[in-house]
């Protein structure tokens, strides 16, 4: 009997040690039998995402998706005879970024125009122009962007400056932020526009005292002269995408969602994915015309119900609504009046007409994505999204707010209430930005400048936060943004105090957002925006690991190489094996 029981704890003991042996090396078993790695990224600072701080040293990548993440000794089991090796020596690795608000056709065709990016004194601006007409006499137009506003004529750019260098041809160039048209005499005359001029509805024609225009349009006033202006041809547009895609490649984007579009720049994508040249997930926003009010609604359902079906892996369920413009133009739409103005700005619907249309698109199962600047035109939008909820079915809707350039502090905890998403853009929340010091602070005085881009205060609340760029607004380089995010200072300054400290973002915040964050506003977290295991390989590799360097030295970050689907789509000069 006691031979027996004997017996039987030992069988019952072999058999334990046969589980325990199965269950430690059955996977790795079956990892090389069944799991062989396309890609294995090695001894890397792996920041998965999936939770703070969470980190692994291994990726393996099969058939675009991640099959493991863990440590090293692990991932020798995905290891095969065609597995492409990565050592990654120690390198940060992150999701690849999700840029939520961005004008990628815009931006790629300013590549190809007058690009006046980061050019900051009226000199640099002038000479650009001047130059670029010079050596490009075939154009019937000369069309320019990313003109920095302060810097030419107080914000007030005037025609006259403007024929000095170009008096034979139309001159048109936007503004940095958009809002805004500098013009020359020649563009006033084929348009039209004299001081007998009314401005448009929801425009501005800056004027002299005698009622002439000066040269700057605002808002609407824009489109009087750039309705004249020959259109970009379906094949301008498409190289304009593949440019910006090489962009976001550069900076680790692998999304975005297309901030405005319309049919042709629809088509363009189409065409670049039937290609095989489109290596993004993309979200388009359909330009809702905001005139037409609840009744745009049939013309998106109309674009969408011709393009979606078509699309393999473009997403096609959003409208982009405008309600105000921006407050360094003084066409946000304000509580009280701007500094020394006896107006508030524009308001493109009264709050009755824009409940109604916000609330016909979520009955219709189209997310909302509103451009809201000023501390009125957010109210106002949280006050549609509240709307819509009390006179619908509650879905997964996730409409979002980009901007909140100025925002009233009881309406901050609203995002959360109502589900709705901040959309943000944090390289702007800084006076090194002379938008900011020069045209916005001025105009809205000490008290309100607390509550210009609350970002911090949105994030304390408890509201999902994605961040994106507004390319060719400002850089798509989102490592500029993240360091302003969490310092409240320009990428170069060091020495002063964080501006409006209360409303600073953490790291983690920050990297969340433009990770988790976005793919939950693009509907795509079940595959993207971390990783894991079953999520499309979408990742960077960077040169230095954001946890582990000074917030100030945020901005030196390279990405030293991008993955789309498990393919390496960007590489560094910079990168060493």
């Amino acid at each position: 009997m006691v031979l027996a029981d004997n017996l039987l704890r030992i069988d019952s003991y072999l058999t334990y040690l046969l589980c325990v042996s199965w269950v430690l090396y059955a996977p790795s078993v079956q990892g090389q039998s069944q799991q062989e790695a396309d890609v294995l990224l090695t001894n890397g600072q792996i920041y998965t995402m999936a939770a703070a701080r969470n980190k692994v040293q291994a990726i393996a990548i099969k058939s675009g998706q991640i099959i493991f993440t863990g440590p090293n000794r692990s991932a020798k089991a995905y290891l095969g005879s065609k597995t492409k090796v990565i050592d990654l020596k120690n390198r940060m690795v992150l999701p690849g970024f999700t840029d939520s608000h961005i004008h990628p056709i815009g931006g790629g065709t300013r590549l190809m125009n007058c690009d006046l990016t980061d050019l900051r004194t009226a000199g640099k601006v002038l000479e650009k122009v001047r130059a670029y007409a010079q050596s490009n006499p075939s154009k019937e137009w000369i069309i320019g962007g990313g003109l920095w506003l302060p810097a030419i004529d107080n914000g007030q750019p005037s025609a006259t400056t403007l024929d000095k260098i170009v008096p034979d041809k139309p001159v048109y160039i936007t503004s940095a932020d958009g809002h805004s048209a500098w013009v020359n005499t020649k563009a006033l005359e084929i348009a039209g526009i004299t001081a007998d001029t009314k401005d448009p509805n929801n425009g501005v024609i800056e004027r002299r005292a005698d009622g002439r225009p000066i040269g700057t349009l605002r808002e609407s006033a824009m489109s009087l002269v750039s309705k004249h202006i020959p259109a970009s041809s379906a094949e301008e547009k498409i190289v304009a995408l593949q440019k910006a895609q090489d962009l976001a490649h550069q900076y680790g984007i692998t999304a975005w969602i297309d901030a405005s579009v319309g049919a042709s720049a629809i088509e363009a994508y189409l065409t670049l994915e039937e290609a095989d040249h489109l290596q993004l997930d993309v979200d388009l926003s359909i330009t809702a015309s905001v005139t037409k009010a609840a009744k745009a609604v049939p013309d998106i359902l109309a674009l969408y119900n011709e393009f979606s079906p078509k699309s393999r892996n473009i997403k096609m369920k959003s409208t982009k609504i405008f309600i105000d413009g921006v407050v360094e133009g003084k066409t946000a739409a304000l509580f009280e009046n701007y500094v020394g103005e006896s107006h508030n700005g524009l308001a493109y619907l009264d709050q009755e007409a824009y409940n109604e249309m916000v609330a016909a698109f979520d009955k219709a199962g189209i997310q909302v994505h509103v451009h809201a600047c000023g501390d009125k035109g957010v109210n106002m939008t949280l006050n549609a999204f509240e709307y819509a909820r009390q006179q619908n079915e509650i879905w997964d809707a996730r409409h979002h707010i980009v901007h909140m350039q100025l925002m009233h502090p009881d309406d901050i905890d609203r995002f959360r209430e109502l589900d709705v998403v901040a959309n943000i853009q944090p390289l702007w929340a800084t006076p090194e930005d002379t938008y900011i010091s020069d045209l916005t602070i001025p105009v809205v005085g000490p008290e309100r400048t607390e509550w210009i881009y609350p970002f911090g205060a949105i994030a304390q609340s408890g509201a999902v936060i994605a961040h994106g760029s507004d390319w060719p607004v400002t850089t798509m380089n989102p490592f500029h943004a993240i360091q302003v995010a969490v310092t409240r200072r320009g990428p170069d300054e060091i020495e002063r105090p964080a501006w409006t400290p209360q409303h600073l973002l953490d790291l983690y915040t920050v990297l969340n957002a433009y990770t988790q964050g976005g793919a939950y506003l693009m509907h795509r977290e079940q595959d993207s925006g971390s990783i894991e295991i079953g999520k499309r390989a979408n990742l960077m590799v960077l040169n230095q690991d954001l946890f582990a360097i000074p917030k100030t030295a945020i901005h030196q970050t390279e990405v030293l190489l991008t993955f789309y689907e498990g393919e390496i789509v960007y590489q560094n000069e910079k990168w060493k094996p």
